[in-house]
Order: C-alpha cells, then sequence, then structure tokens
C-alpha cells in the first residue's frame, strides 16, 4: 500500500510540475524530499514520537510483515514463539556481529537464558548498548553491586532508569522501582514507549 501511496503521489506531483512548468533540478529534488517525508512521517511518527499507547499498539499491528516493529509488539506482549522467529529473521537480515548478538542478547533476557546472554556481551561495540546490557546480565544474576559500575556509565536516560528500576525491584524496593519505572517511561516516546509501558503494567501493576 505504501508503494502504491508514493506512486500516486509522485504522479500527481510529476503532473503539477508539467502543468506549471516547472523543471529546475532543484525544485525536483525538493519535491523529492518532500514526497520521501510525506510516505515515511507515519513510521517515523509511530516509532520515535507518539505516546498514546494504543495508537502505538495499532501501529505495530498495521506492521506486522516489518521484524524490526513487530518485535516490539511480540516482546511487550510476551508473545513467546513470535519471538523466536522473528529474532532468527532479524539476525538472518543483517551481517553486523554486533547488531546480531543485541538482537541475541535481548532474546536470552526475555527467556531468563543468562549463560546465552554473557556469551554474547563481547560483540556488542556500542558502548552505551554494551553496558547497559551488562548491567542488565548481572542484575538477572542477582550480583548488584557488580552491576552498580556498569550502571554508572550508562548516560542515556530512560537505560539509566529501567536499570535502576530493576535494581530496585531486585532488592525487595517495589515503591523506589516503581518510582524509577515511572522515570524511565517519562524520557521515552514512540516504540520504547511501547515497551516500558506494557512491561511495567505487568511487573508492577501500574497505570
Amino acid at each position: 500500500m505504501r508503494f502504491f501511496t508514493t506512486f500516486m503521489i509522485s504522479l500527481g506531483v510529476f503532473l503539477l510540475l508539467t502543468l506549471f512548468n516547472i523543471n529546475g533540478i532543484f525544485s525536483f529534488i525538493t519535491i523529492g524530499i518532500l514526497i520521501l517525508f510525506i510516505v515515511m512521517y507515519p513510521i517515523l511518527h509511530g516509532s520515535f514520537l507518539e505516546t498514546n499507547i494504543d495508537k502505538i499498539e495499532k501501529f505495530l499491528l498495521k506492521n506486522k510483515h516489518n521484524p524490526n516493529l513487530y518485535i516490539i509488539y511480540a516482546l511487550a506482549n510476551e508473545r513467546d514463539e513470535e519471538i523466536n522467529q522473528l529474532t532468527e529473521q532479524l539476525i538472518s537480515k543483517t551481517g553486523q556481529k554486533s547488531r546480531q548478538s543485541i538482537y541475541k542478547i535481548i532474546r536470552s533476557l526475555y527467556f531468563k537464558d543468562v549463560l546465552e546472554a554473557k556469551k554474547e556481551i563481547q560483540n556488542i561495540t556500542a558502548p552505551e548498548y554494551k553496558h547497559y546490557y551488562q548491567a542488565l546480565i548481572l542484575l538477572e544474576e542477582n550480583r548488584i553491586t557488580e552491576a552498580d559500575p556498569w550502571i554508572g556509565k550508562v548516560s542515556k536516560p530512560w537505560m539509566k532508569y529501567a536499570l535502576l528500576a530493576e535494581r530496585a525491584k531486585k532488592q525487595g524496593n517495589l515503591d523506589e522501582a516503581c518510582a524509577f519505572a515511572t522515570k524511565a517511561k517519562q524520557q521515552t516516546k514512540g516504540l520504547q514507549h511501547y515497551l516500558l509501558h506494557k512491561t511495567y503494567e505487568r511487573e508492577f501493576k501500574m497505570y
């Protein structure tokens, strides 16, 4: 449907350019960028800007054919079989070992397979994600003191608050965990917002 929409918009713009005798290269480039923005805006908005949970969920279900998007829905709603299938699809689609490892770690932590997650952590090249997942692995093992330095290295606010929420939960401080979870959610939009909302709704009976 998106390709058909792009075609129709392009055809309409071409006819308008012809009608008004607009043929400069700058005009064509500007119009091309505008068309790309119009077509891509729904995906960009749903992925990075939307905060309405129902709208994000509808967006994800509408894009069920896209594993990059639909895996968020599967993780948020505990669809175990689909998580396995989607993870394998995503791993096969990328040749980047670091990204493959992130997919594997996400799946491993979801299924509480810490040993598998630990095998992949060294392959992550982006420091922020490496610190985040290393902290998560240590927290999953209840090695809280060892996790603290890694939490301290994380700079993204939502990541740090999410880790602090998990840390507080492991220590049995549920009120503190909920407070950190709320802060983590407030720092996010789009897909991450949806995933945190659904996770915390389930784990802390929030919202």
